[in-house]
């Protein structure tokens, strides 16, 4: 397989990612809010169980898709910069990131399996905290991601020009997001505003990122840096 089909191949894998990370996390419907109850807590994980788990499984094939998808960038990244270290560091933020996006959606299958049914309020909260704490905590690796993607093709022009001051701002949001690590209620907080306005971009950049590279548009770029 060539390098130009293969990046193609990677830029369809994105996109299809993308479109099940938020299938995934749209299944079960709104999550609750960090401040909420105990029981409201209980309640959405006993009552959401079915989507929970089809939700998480889902949000697990569109990591497989998005690691497709980051071997092609990191490829199309290293075809004008072979010697530097910013898609190898794309695409070890990206492995991180994944790693932690599915542990998020184990956790989640794993409380509501046959935890949350127990009636044990305390041990739920605790356990959806901690799948939410690692979905969120991934903002961290997704921004070195989005960074090192955006400086490295802005010097080699391996991606359309739009791709570097996105790519840089996104990266941004992401790391502004790990404050709802913190927060537990208000705008950063899970269940706030913010969450959404740092996802929605990210999600766009990805399949943005992965029609240019379905068009084979990236390769004329990456050869005459």
């Amino acid at each position: 397989m060539t390098g130009v089909s293969y990046r193609r191949i990677g830029g369809a894998a994105g996109i299809v990612a993308m479109v099940l990370l938020v299938v995934g996390f749209l299944l079960p419907g709104a999550p609750p809010k960090a401040d909420d109850s105990l029981q409201e807590i209980t309640s959405y994980l006993v009552d959401k169980r079915s989507s929970l788990l089809a939700g998480s499984f889902v949000i697990g094939l569109g990591m497989g898709a998005f690691l497709v998808w980051l071997s092609a960038l990191r490829g199309l990244l290293e075809a004008g910069d072979r010697d530097g270290i910013l898609p190898r560091v794309a695409f070890a933020a990206g492995v991180v990131a994944a790693v932690l996006n599915t542990a998020g959606a184990a956790v989640t299958a794993g409380i509501v399996f046959e935890a949350a049914g127990l009636g044990d309020a305390i041990l739920n909260r605790a356990l959806f905290d901690t799948s939410i704490d690692l979905f969120t905590i991934t903002g961290f690796p997704i921004a070195v991601l989005f960074a090192s993607a955006a400086l490295s093709a802005s010097a080699t022009g391996a991606l359309p020009r739009w791709a570097v001051p996105t790519g840089l701002v996104v990266a941004l949001l992401q790391l502004v997001s790990v404050v709802g690590i913190f927060a537990s209620s208000g705008f950063f907080a899970t269940g706030g505003a913010f969450g959404f306005i740092a996802f929605v971009p990210a999600v766009a950049w990805v399949i943005a990122v992965g029609v240019v590279m379905l068009r084979g548009a990236g390769e004329t770029r990456a050869s005459t840096a």
